[in-house]
């Protein structure tokens, strides 16, 4: 009796299970499936459905059409504007920048994380020794920059009670003010009683001229 009730449960088992099967298929799409749309909803959709509204894209994406795709896809920026994602203070949003990417740039520009276009900073990738730890954005030699001793006098310590100032990226002692100046010893006067008499030329001429020669 248990084996014929076996027998007789089991096809009507097959015959549940396939059609519970070909609820999940439609004729011309693809299976559905189990997808979680945030805030704890979980709805069972069509496939190739990513959203059923914004907040169920990332923050540089947008819900249209029920597909996830990027903010600036149909976004207008006029002339000289590009597009960008306005960031994870505005999600979902788009601004127009200068640049957002590298190519939007002038040739030797590079775009930055702020979007804007400016000169590659030589000095990001500089390697410099302790004797000259700053970086110059100048060229030296087949260098993009140049290595400095110092780029304030705050760079140049004392030596030996001596200061420094810093002149040109280097630090020098001898620099007008930055030696306290030598007092001058006054020289040492001769009491006048000491000093010899001054002839007058005049009497010279008296000794020389004091006779009288007659023809």
């Amino acid at each position: 009796m248990k084996k014929t009730l076996l027998l007789l449960f089991l096809p009507f088992c097959l015959i549940c299970c396939r059609t519970a099967d070909a609820a999940v298929y439609k004729l011309g799409q693809k299976p559905q499936k189990k997808m979680s749309f945030g805030s704890g909803r979980s709805e069972t959709v069509a496939g190739g459905i990513s959203c059923l509204e914004n907040k169920d894209c990332d923050a540089d994406q947008e819900c249209v059409t029920l597909q996830c795709v990027n903010v600036c896809q149909n976004a207008t920026c006029s002339d000289g504007l590009h597009c960008a994602p306005a960031g994870k203070e505005k999600p979902h949003e788009y601004r127009c920048v200068e640049c957002s990417s590298h190519k939007h740039c002038p040739e030797g520009m590079l775009c930055t994380v702020h979007y804007t276009c400016q000169k590659p900073d030589p000095c990001k990738d500089a390697v410099c020794s302790p004797a000259a730890p700053f970086c110059q954005p100048k060229p030296y030699k087949t260098l993009p920059y140049t290595c400095v001793q110092c780029e304030t006098d705050e760079h140049c310590p004392p030596v030996a009670g001596l200061t420094r100032k810093c002149v040109d990226g280097y630090c020098l002692f001898n620099v007008e003010g930055n030696i306290p100046a030598q007092k001058q010893i006054p020289k040492a006067q001769t009491d006048p009683a000491e000093q010899p008499p001054q002839q007058d030329a005049g009497e010279y001429e008296d000794e020389y001229y004091g006779e009288e020669y007659y023809d």
